[in-house]
């Protein structure tokens, strides 16, 4: 059972979950990238880490979430600096948009 299906049929793992979160915090605010996240809370890929991070965010009280969204903006602006400096220009338009992506994902949180 995946562990998306585990959470839909039987009852929350806060402390696991919390855990994963908790750690993710923990390592982006230390600047970890999110490759690297995924490796330690034991996800397949970056972006599962990031929602593992986005999701823990969501869960903190308003003040900390504003100051962890504003500090993963500040990365994603220079991600997108880089980005608009070194893509290859038929890459540059998907590579923006997943930016935007994670952007919007993170406020929705």
């Amino acid at each position: 059972m995946t562990r998306q299906a585990a959470k839909a049929s039987g009852p929350p793992q806060p402390d696991s979950d919390a855990s994963a979160g908790d750690q993710a915090i923990t390592l982006r605010t230390s600047g970890e990238s999110f490759a690297s996240i995924a490796k330690t809370i034991g996800v397949g890929r970056s972006l599962e880490a990031f929602g593992v991070f986005v999701d823990a965010v969501s869960l903190r009280p308003a003040a900390e979430q504003t100051r962890l969204r504003a500090e993963e903006n500040v990365r994603l602006d220079r991600l997108e600096r880089r980005t608009r400096r070194s893509a290859d220009p038929k890459d540059l338009d998907r590579k923006l948009a997943s930016i935007r992506k994670l952007r919007e994902r993170l406020t929705a949180s």
